[in-house]
């Protein structure tokens, strides 16, 4: 399930593509008929966007708040067929692409505040409301998705290792991989009320604890909680507590 960034040309069904009705895919989209709505809890934001005018480039960048909300939203679905680029960049096959277009958009933005839209693309066959909610719950998974990329490329420097080829590049990025996602669950365990009170242990090998304790405070202690553990980790890194 990727998020569509553009208004790309498509065949409507997938249908024979001879037979297929041609057009683009926000446009297309944009006239499904509703499948379901439910209401999203939204938080405030402040975020600098480029506004696009028609047939020109981007303009200057401005301030957009967004005011915190219960927002209302909606789903459509259907079937749809992505055409290759005009210009081929890349090695693929030049034929299209069955997929399901998945529209989710705010019913009733409130006055000033742009409409929150999303266009998503799947190969997972959408056909009722249960099914389209679905694919949206994947799409808020993204922020969690995108923070473990961060972490297993700045923290970990995936990009670094000069291995040419894929056998031994694999389990290096295996390694890497568990390294990032044990990192991600200590920060998240570490920002909880209970990170002062909670055992290490209970989030992280004992036999880590027994290493990183031993070198705070020359001798191991297995009573350290997640805050303990995730300073002295900090410390290692640089962090100056």
């Amino acid at each position: 399930m990727i998020r569509s960034a553009h208004n790309r040309g498509i065949l409507i069904g997938h249908g024979d593509t001879d037979e297929c009705e041609h057009g683009y895919l926000r446009d297309y989209a944009k006239q499904l008929p509703e499948l379901g709505q439910w209401t999203l809890k939204v938080t405030s934001k402040k975020e600098a966007k480029s506004p696009r005018k028609k047939g020109k480039k981007r303009g200057k960048k401005q301030t957009v708040t967004r005011k915190s909300r219960e927002a209302r939203m909606a789903v459509s679905a259907a079937p749809i067929q992505i055409n290759p680029p005009c210009t081929k960049s890349g090695d693929y096959e030049e034929s299209s692409q069955a997929m399901w277009i998945v529209r989710v958009w705010e019913v009733s933005p409130p006055k000033g505040q742009e409409r929150l839209e999303w266009f998503l693309l799947t190969n997972e066959p959408v056909d009722s409301f249960t099914a389209a909610y679905r694919v949206v719950g994947w799409y808020e998974c993204r922020w969690v998705i995108e923070e473990y990329h961060k972490g297993m490329k700045t923290g970990c420097r995936i990009e670094s290792p000069q291995f040419e080829t894929q056998e031994r590049l694999q389990p290096a990025i295996a390694l890497i991989s568990v390294v990032a996602l044990t990192l991600l669950t200590l920060r998240d365990a570490a920002r909880r009320p209970d990170a002062k009170k909670r055992l290490a242990t209970e989030v992280i090998s004992s036999d880590y604890v027994t290493v990183l304790s031993a070198w705070r405070h020359g001798k191991a202690r297995n009573d350290w909680t997640v805050h303990d553990f995730y300073y002295a980790l900090a410390r290692l890194g640089g962090h100056q507590n």
